[in-house]
């Protein structure tokens, strides 16, 4: 009975730890299960919500306009037919919101009225073959989707909407050869200055046939000119009184 006694103990100090581990394991186990629970929640309403943002891109403002001013004197005003579906869908709003000044109140760099286009001497156009093919607007480098410093990216819509070029890819709505005007209305989605307030009006278009949509690189599509828009658009290119200015912009 001496020697019953620690084998005893042993014993149930085996067991004891045996049981302990047994439900250490049970208690590790039921967490796995809880964290792929709520993992497996989490994936498939992050996949509805995909295709929510996939499938519903409507928008409710298709149309938008940017009255010009050069040197003080009206020029003009250039419209704009959105791309409705947009292919691109967190660029078109954060260029509508720009456009209506939404978020004008808490930013007050939130908006496009003021701002000029790129303007230099040497690009105007001369009657003689020289044409400006693209004319751009920077904006104030703020955002109206996100955090207005940080540069928008929506992979997603990207790679759905990619299309082929010369020298590289394009996004967006695709470019049709032969299309009239073929005046395209860009953001930029890929290299410096992406994801921001900046946009290109491209001349598509009228440019050398061998230019065609390689003048779309690395650039969005989301919208194009209006074709009563065009003879303003030749005005802001033709003129050398100064920067083309922003001096009134909202929807249609």
């Amino acid at each position: 009975s001496l020697w019953r006694s620690p084998i005893s103990c042993c014993m149930a100090m085996i067991h004891a730890r045996y049981q302990f581990i047994l439900t250490l394991f049970i208690l590790i186990s039921s967490i796995e299960g809880f964290i792929q629970q709520k993992t497996s929640a989490l994936r498939a309403s992050s996949l509805i919500l995909s295709s929510k943002t996939s499938s519903d891109n409507t928008l409710e403002n298709d149309r938008i306009y940017f009255d010009i001013e050069v040197a003080g004197q009206p020029v003009g005003r250039l419209i704009f037919s959105l791309s409705n579906p947009s292919p691109l869908p967190l660029h078109t709003e954060n260029l509508i919101k720009l456009v209506k000044g939404t978020n004008r109140g808490i930013d007050p760099k939130a908006h496009y009225v003021g701002c000029q286009f790129d303007y230099t001497q040497d690009y105007i156009e001369d009657g003689m073959g020289r044409y400006r093919w693209g004319h751009v607007l920077r904006g104030r480098g703020r955002n109206a989707v996100g955090r207005a410093e940080q540069p928008l990216s929506d992979p997603e819509n990207q790679s759905r909407n990619t299309h082929t070029c010369f020298g590289g890819q394009y996004y967006g709505d695709k470019y049709v050869q032969g299309e009239y005007p073929g005046v395209l209305l860009t953001v930029p989605v890929v290299g410096p200055g992406y994801g921001g307030s900046k946009f290109s009006i491209v001349r598509v278009g009228e440019s050398p046939r061998e230019w065609g949509d390689r003048l779309l690189l690395n650039s969005g599509v989301v919208g194009r000119l209006e074709e009563e828009s065009l003879e303003t658009l030749h005005v802001m290119a033709r003129q050398r009184n100064g920067p083309p200015t922003v001096v009134g912009c909202g929807v249609l």
